[in-house]
């Protein structure tokens, strides 16, 4: 004769007439409903978790056992696995939006390796009702700039502080909710609460134009462009001078595009250099560079004008070519071919120069640049 328990622990013979499954013939009514009082979990909890009493009946592995009930067709990974209780994971207060945002479980609390390791839901072999040991991870305590950083890691039982992941640690972030509160309303507006929108230290409030919008987050990394470097964010591998601009523009006919190229070389001049019409900075976050707006601020003797897309540079001569359009400079652009002045002859041609300027042109009119360099447009009037 088969014998099961009722509450657990009292000897019941089994209902021989049973016609559905036993144990709601053999346990108190509403073992299986989670809103009874009688519900199978609290009763484990009010037993101290005693597994084994459910064991003696369904099987050391919860599959039959002499009761032939299965525990596993509810608990399919058994019922002292981390899902049963669990799930994919805890939903209350805050829990949902660190899943969310790929924060393990390990970063804020211990994580037992079974279900009966102590300070888990045991201590010393009794039920515990204490809520999880806080222990930070590394992220928490990740630290950029040693100077951000006003302590370690805290949990005061409602509120993290000091927390690398909220902003609490980061260069003058600005953020509104560095140290929030576990049963905060699920938060809206995410950005500024860990830094502003755009920090302080920005000007710029389209993120992705310089943090990749692939890019890990709250990793410990700042990822700023595409790859290290000023060609990151503009430019490309062989030049941080566009194309690309920071709109993504290629064509040269995007403002921010234009003659950066051409300036970098051409057939009648040797490279210019970028500070020589605006402001190089040497770091990301040097002065001038992201903390002020678009577009980058002109040399002022250049003399831009943004409106026209000219300036009034010495190095046009009289010419105003248009940044953004192509082929507008060229000899005879700048001065005359030849020069209307004293030292030249109207019958001159562009072979003549070098008679006058052989480190500058060659017998064919062509530009001299002779390792990246050339004494054109340099400011210096090379003649003999």
């Amino acid at each position: 004769m088969l014998v099961v328990l009722v509450g657990c622990d009292v000897p019941r013979e089994a209902n021989a007439t049973c016609d559905g499954p036993c144990a709601v013939t053999v346990h108190p009514e509403g073992f299986l409903d989670p809103g009874s009082d009688a519900f199978h979990g609290k009763e484990l909890a009010r037993r101290d978790w005693g597994f084994a009493i459910c064991a003696g009946c369904h099987g050391d592995d919860f599959s039959g056992g002499r009761a032939q009930v299965s525990c596993l067709g509810c608990h399919p990974q058994g019922p002292t696995a981390c899902v049963t209780c669990h799930r994919d994971g805890p939903t209350s207060l805050a829990h949902p939006a660190h899943r969310g945002a790929g924060v393990g479980c390990g970063e804020c609390h211990v994580v037992p390796r079974r279900w009966d390791d102590d300070g888990h839901i045991l201590h010393a072999g009794r039920a515990i009702t204490a809520p999880p040991t806080i222990a930070f991870g590394a992220r928490a305590a990740t630290t950029l700039i040693p100077g951000d950083r006003a302590g370690a890691p805290a949990w005061d039982g409602a509120t993290c502080r000091n927390v690398y992941c909220h902003g609490a640690a980061l260069h003058a972030a600005g953020g509104i909710a560095t140290a929030p509160r576990w049963d905060d309303p699920a938060p809206t507006g995410t950005c500024v609460r860990c830094h502003a929108n755009p920090p302080p230290s920005h000007a710029r409030t389209d993120c992705a134009t310089c943090h990749p919008a692939n890019a890990p987050h709250v990793d410990g990394v700042v990822q700023v462009g595409r790859t290290a470097g000023c060609d990151g964010c503009h430019g490309s591998a062989a030049s941080p001078a566009p194309p690309t601009d920071l709109a993504g523009n290629t064509a040269t006919t995007a403002i921010g595009v234009g003659a950066h190229q051409r300036h970098l070389g051409s057939r009648i001049s040797s490279p210019i250099a970028c500070a020589t019409c605006h402001v190089v900075p040497a770091t990301v976050d040097a002065p001038g560079h992201i903390d002020s707006a678009a577009p980058a601020e002109v040399v002022a003797a250049i003399g831009w004008e943004r409106t026209s897309q000219t300036c009034t540079a010495w190095c046009h001569g009289p010419a105003r070519p248009v940044w953004t359009t192509s082929g507008a400079a060229s000899c005879g652009t700048c001065h005359g071919l030849p020069p209307a002045d004293a030292s030249h002859a109207p019958t001159m041609t562009i072979a003549s120069c070098a008679t006058c300027h052989p480190s500058t042109v060659d017998g064919f009119g062509n530009i001299l640049v002779v390792g990246g360099q050339s004494t054109h447009i340099n400011g210096v009037v090379d003649a003999l």
